[in-house]
């Protein structure tokens, strides 16, 4: 069977200097057949919510469109008028407090009760205008351990796999069944196969496996936050990853497509989003 994508994080907003015809261009010719458009706080960029619903409405098919937030003045109303409008999900990113703060949880579990998955950036963030004030360090993997752990309902994805806080990462994800990660970002480049290896090691089998009993590979997801004419590189990086450690063909099809089309309520007969999300 021909191979199918599903990408949960991508951007139009600068500087990729996207576009919506350019990127699906991109997704025909690669074989993505959803992507996720993350918006960015209007604090950050005040276009970039307004250019990822109006590209959902063009492609309906393809695209998912996720809201981003100003987290520090946001209300749980807020995320309700997103899903009104058309947002399937929320894009977290530059808290001026931990990304755990009870200030936050309200959001979170509005979000919950609405279905929309949600998708955090994690570690350092880029400096460049808009982010010159972000502290890299409310945004470290380990507080959505306690998210995830708190709202069992919420579909969580967060990115870069966490990047530099890596041990972090995995063993949050191990120990929650509704927390996932992308390996979007410069990880695939700079590190070996063998180090993603010796951090995502527990299987069904294994003593101190995942509690739901699913294996390390089935939390990971297909990202590639990277402009149209990269992305192939991404793919190719996912699969060095995936021929050097000699994943199997169902887990390398869970990591393409099948893991992230459950987590979007994505049916996979028909590629449509036929069913609210579900996080386990």
């Amino acid at each position: 069977m021909e191979r199918r994508i599903i990408d949960v994080h991508h951007h139009l907003n600068p500087p990729t200097d996207e576009t919506a015809d350019r990127t699906a261009e991109e997704c025909s010719r690669l074989g993505i057949v959803k992507r996720a458009l993350l918006g960015m706080p209007p604090k950050c960029d005040p276009k970039a919510n307004a250019a990822v619903l109006a590209a959902a409405r063009t492609y309906p098919d393809l695209f998912l469109p996720f809201a981003a937030p100003d987290m520090d003045d946001a209300a749980p109303d807020d995320v309700t008028r997103f899903k009104d409008r058309g947002y399937v999900g929320l894009k977290f990113i530059v808290p001026s407090r931990p990304y755990n703060d009870p200030a936050y949880f309200p959001l979170y579990e509005r979000a919950c009760d609405l279905k929309m998955p949600v998708l955090f950036h994690l570690g350092i963030v880029a400096n460049r205008p808009g982010f010159d004030k972000a502290d890299s360090n409310c945004m470290r993997p380990i507080h959505l351990d306690h998210i995830a752990r708190s709202i069992p309902q919420l579909t969580v994805i967060g990115a870069h796999l966490g990047n530099p806080w890596y041990e972090e990462a995995t063993m949050s994800c191990r120990w929650n069944p509704n927390l996932f990660f992308d390996l979007s970002g410069s990880t695939l480049k700079k590190k070996r196969p063998a180090f993603l290896a010796g951090l995502l090691w527990w299987t069904e089998d294994t003593p101190y496996r995942a509690p739901d009993g699913s294996t390390a590979w089935q939390k990971i997801v297909f990202g590639s936050d990277v402009p149209s004419g990269r992305v192939a590189e991404v793919i190719a990086g996912y699969e060095n990853l995936m021929n050097t450690l000699r994943l199997a063909p169902a887990i390398r099809e869970r990591i393409w497509y099948g893991t992230a089309a459950r987590l979007l309520g994505i049916d996979p007969t028909n590629g449509k989003q036929a069913r609210p999300p579900a996080a386990s």
